[in-house]
């Protein structure tokens, strides 16, 4: 008998949900998936605290998602907490809270939100060749290597698009920053070229983005492959707008405006570490990966 289930996942600018019927005979049905963006982390690394405006709109996300997952029929939902909760003093006041209003939220490390968004690449994406793959957030960069499908890398560094925009540096001082904490992480001679799976927001509107800038109508941006020079473009045409101009920038989410350079900055030069002139994109990432976790993984393929 089917059965729905859902994933939250709470990060550090976006609270996701996605809803999917698990068949027993194998493999997900995708029936309702959901975004907001209440800013968790916003301020989080100056004061060290997630602030009570940014926890209450959060509070209110994570409501109007368990409502959803229940109106969608889901008979179990799972919830997990990533970067800003993860390192906020007050983060485990913000879970019991969550708790009392009927979320079973729960922190993961890094190790394990890395290991829950390569669950999903692989299951879309299989492949003995090395993979890199590059989940970028709110608050870090989930960086998760496999070479013949074995897992040699899983690290989180903190290169998230909200964190690096707060810290306000210029472009030459941000690139130096990024450079910087993803040579002290990745062995260049070990992945240089390797194919790079990204999933989270920034990829995703980067995909979109490459798709208004081709003219080209698409259903949807799963499997879609960006290469390095039109991200390289798409990040000069967004760094010469300001914020507000960027809100109407074909293929953007308007409340990304803000943190998209930032976020395309840690992209590009993450590609140019590795030397790989492509990137395919993963839109589920670590809630399906969580979705995947509650049934056991599947061989599978979901259909949305």
């Amino acid at each position: 008998m089917a059965r729905r289930l859902a994933a939250i996942d709470v990060g550090s600018n976006t609270v996701l949900l996605l809803v999917a019927e698990h068949h027993p005979a194998g493999g997900l049905t995708i029936i309702d998936e959901a975004e907001d963006q209440p800013r968790l982390g916003a301020g989080l690394a100056t004061t060290g605290r997630l602030s009570d405006p940014s926890m209450e709109r959060a509070l209110a996300s994570l409501s109007r998602m368990r409502d959803r997952s229940l109106e969608r029929g889901a008979t179990q939902i799972q919830a997990v907490a990533t970067a800003a909760i993860r390192e906020a003093a007050n983060g485990p006041e913000f879970v019991e809270r969550a708790r009392r209003q009927g979320i079973p939220l729960r922190i993961i490390s890094g190790g394990e939100e890395a290991a829950l968004a390569y669950r999903s690449a692989a299951y879309h994406f299989p492949g003995t060749d090395r993979t890199l793959v590059a989940d970028i957030g709110g608050g870090s960069l989930e960086l998760i290597g496999a070479r013949n499908e074995v897992l040699e890398l899983v690290d989180s560094v903190p290169l998230g698009a909200v964190r690096l925009t707060e810290r306000r540096m210029k472009s030459g001082a941000l690139r130096d920053h990024i450079r910087a904490l993803l040579s002290s992480t990745l062995d260049q001679s070990a992945w240089q070229g390797s194919r790079v799976i990204g999933s989270g927001g920034t990829f995703a509107n980067l995909a979109s983005m490459a798709q208004a800038s081709r003219a080209v109508a698409s259903t949807t941006i799963q499997g879609e492959q960006v290469t390095t020079a039109e991200l390289g473009d798409l990040l000069v045409r967004l760094e010469a707008l300001s914020p507000e101009q960027r809100r109407s920038f074909p293929g953007l989410r308007p409340e990304r405006a803000d943190i998209i350079v930032a976020g395309l900055t840690v992209a590009d030069e993450l590609l140019r570490w590795v030397k790989y002139p492509t990137v395919t994109v993963n839109r589920y990432g670590l809630r399906e990966g969580l979705l995947l976790e509650m049934i056991g993984g599947s061989s599978s393929e979901p259909s949305s």
